[in-house]
């Protein structure tokens, strides 16, 4: 059928409940996690140091570089939501007009990384010069990663869309246990080269492209190009610019405080200061798997059905979350000093508290953030972040230097906080659960302020106390949790009072 002719409407596929596709959001975010944790001992037996942190020096530039992803991946996923009762030719279309404009895109910037990663890895970085001379050799592998990453992104926000989450999380995950098993079946079985190892890692991502596309194919009948539309490229590179701006504002606000750290206070703080956040921010995953389940329903759905939905996804959150949180401001104390060590251990504490606090309140930002991205309204998104950059900047900059690793913390809560709250007015106009949320925050600040020069708990203390108070808080969350989640909790309470 050519593009001029026109397709009847397809039939509304029912729909999987967003609880089960939140499940498969979070596995698939899990298992990558605890891979790519459990492989770091064997790369570094197998590849030794050096060339294990030039490896991941690589995909740490070719991360930047996602950038030329344009946003089209998440303008795909919003476009084809958008369009689940239109005909299958639309939704065709907005496929092959992205993957066409995605691929020239990749193409452009794997020119661009090409000259930028030599010099790198000749001018800039320290290196050996047998491992420069491998650097130097894997550039145009590495090169060829970015049309790849960016294919990815378009192929699997189509699937995402059409709320085909198995079926996305499934090849994802097979993609990154490929991704993380070649390279080392290649340094062990033919030896540590660098190119060799990027060429593997390019392999089992290249694999990823080909099941997602054969996805597509099956669920579009899409694929070829042969759709594409220059109409339709309007409006997604519209929307795609936008994120890209808001990609491009996140470092900013995510890793200027640890340059300014290395520039102001030394390397050793970086650690003190980067540790914790990075290892209470994976609590995040579950406001990020619950968000990317409703992102396609907040595009098809209306005003008021999606601010439902936007309710009750805070409310899940809060119950669920809350007392996990309440409790793990206790037990981080002995659980930080025998991860890191009593000394380190110490130093981080303070700052964990705060920054799980932060982190916390931040999960609420999620839903209104992917609500204005889903609406079509991507540039409110980028403006918020866009007004905090200056402020947090110079904040953060002053208080490092007056007050050192606790000022930075600080600052980087109180512009969390800012964020949350100004993402949850733009989204609705109102602030939702506002009151539970902000006496929370208060009590939460309170407890890791309260608890910065106390005493240290023991395990079998810390334990006791940490129970206490995550029963404490079981109260306002099963006040706050919606209707559903109360109805299968009593569910789960009477099955296990029959058994």
């Amino acid at each position: 059928m050519s593009a001029a002719e026109p397709s009847p409407p397809a039939t509304a596929a029912p729909r999987a409940s967003i609880g089960r596709n939140t499940v498969y959001n979070l596995i698939g975010y899990l298992v990558p996690t605890l891979l790519a944790l459990a492989t770091v001992p064997a790369y570094l037996a197998l590849i030794g140091p050096e060339r294990y942190g030039v490896l991941a020096l690589a995909w740490l530039i070719l991360g930047y570089f996602g950038i030329f992803d344009l946003g089209l991946g998440r303008a795909t996923s919003q476009r084809i939501a958008a369009l689940r009762d239109g005909t299958a030719q639309d939704r065709a279309i907005a496929l092959d007009t992205a993957l066409v404009t995605n691929l020239g895109i990749g193409l452009i910037g794997a020119a661009i990384l090409w000259p930028v990663a030599h010099y790198a890895f000749a001018e800039k970085i320290a290196l050996s010069a047998a491992l420069r001379a491998e650097a130097l050799a894997a550039v145009p592998y590495l090169a060829c990663a970015v049309p790849i990453a960016t294919t990815l992104g378009v192929l699997s926000g189509a699937l995402i869309g059409r709320e085909k989450f198995l079926q996305t999380n499934r090849i994802s995950v097979t993609s990154t246990i490929l991704f993380q098993l070649f390279p080392l079946g290649i340094a062990f079985f033919i030896g540590p080269d660098l190119p060799r190892l990027i060429l593997a890692s390019l392999a089992a991502r290249a694999i990823g492209v080909v099941m997602l596309w054969l996805a597509c194919r099956r669920e579009f009948g899409a694929g070829t190009g042969r759709n594409w539309s220059r109409d339709q490229l309007r409006g997604l590179l519209a929307f795609g610019g936008w994120v890209t701006l808001t990609s491009l504002c996140g470092p900013l606000l995510v890793f200027s405080d640890r340059l300014f750290i290395g520039a102001m206070i030394g390397a050793v703080s970086v650690t003190v200061y980067t540790v914790p956040m990075e290892a209470v921010r994976r609590l995040s995953g579950v406001a990020i798997s619950l968000t990317n389940a409703l992102f396609p329903r907040f595009a098809s759905a209306s005003t008021t059905e999606a601010a439902e939905l936007a309710k009750a996804a805070a409310g899940t959150l809060y119950a669920l979350l809350t007392p996990f949180v309440a409790a793990a401001l206790i037990l981080l104390d002995p659980l930080i000093r025998l991860w890191l060590g009593d000394e380190l251990g110490s130093q981080a504490l303070p700052l964990g508290r705060m920054f799980l606090v932060a982190t916390w309140f931040n999960v609420f930002a999620q839903a209104p953030l992917a609500w204005l991205q889903a609406r079509g309204r991507p540039d409110l998104v980028s403006k918020a972040m866009l007004v905090q950059v200056p402020f947090y900047l110079l904040a953060m900059w002053l208080a490092l230097d007056k007050f050192g690793l606790w000022g930075g913390v600080c600052v980087y809560l109180v512009r969390v906080i800012f964020d949350t709250l100004l993402l949850l007015w733009l989204a609705n106009r109102r602030i939702i659960l506002a009151l539970p949320l902000l006496l929370t925050l208060v009590l939460f600040t309170g407890i890791g302020i309260g608890m910065r020069d106390t005493p240290h708990l023991g395990f079998t203390e810390a334990l006791l106390w940490g129970i206490l108070c995550g029963i404490a808080f079981l109260v306002p969350a099963w006040v706050v949790a919606p209707q559903q989640l109360r109805a299968k909790a009593f569910g789960l309470l009477r099955r296990f009072a029959r058994d």
